[in-house]
Order: C-alpha cells, then sequence, then structure tokens
C-alpha cells in the first residue's frame, strides 16, 4: 500500500472533502467511488465499517472536473458555432442587386 495515501473512516472523509456523508454513500452507490481504489469495507465484510481513499478520491475529482470543464467548454463552442451559423449576412453584392 502507497503510504502516501491516507485512509480514513466516513466522517473524516467527509470532512476532509468538504462533502456531506450521505454524498459519500451516493457516490458509492452511483460507482463514482470504485470499491478497492476509493473505498474499502475495514474488516473485510460488506455492510461493515468503510474506509475512505482520500488521495484518490482527490485526484479522480480532479480528472472528473478536468473532463466536465472540458466536456463544457466543447458544448459552449458548438453551441456558439450554431448561433453564428445562424445569423443572415448579406454582402455587398446581394445588396447591390436586391436595390437594382
Amino acid at each position: 500500500m502507497d503510504p502516501a495515501q491516507q485512509w480514513v473512516h466516513e466522517r473524516e472523509a467527509a470532512e476532509l472533502l468538504a462533502l456531506k456523508h450521505g454524498t459519500l454513500r451516493t457516490m458509492r452507490r452511483d460507482r463514482r467511488l470504485l470499491p478497492g481504489d476509493h473505498y474499502i469495507f475495514a474488516t473485510g465484510t460488506a455492510g461493515g465499517p468503510v474506509v475512505y481513499n482520500i488521495t484518490a478520491i482527490r485526484e479522480s475529482m480532479a480528472q472528473r472536473t478536468k473532463d466536465l470543464v472540458t466536456a463544457e467548454a466543447k458544448r459552449r463552442a458548438a453551441s456558439k458555432k450554431v448561433k453564428q451559423d445562424s445569423i443572415e449576412t448579406f454582402s455587398d453584392a446581394q445588396h447591390v442587386r436586391a436595390g437594382s
């Protein structure tokens, strides 16, 4: 086990990550936290106390944040392009022909 990893009980993990206990449980249930990587059952039995790997969770959250921000930037760029492409413009040649 990597000594840089910090495994702590749920109450302390919630505090260190600035999350509510329920949020950690939801993240586990939704598989945003992976068993063995982000959390383990401290006694090795399902339903036992859970300890969390703070270092791994922070790294995962940092990567997820980068991915979300990148995806949002792409979405905004695509939306901006659609808006710009929908703007009707008239060249001088069209204007002159229309006036003739």
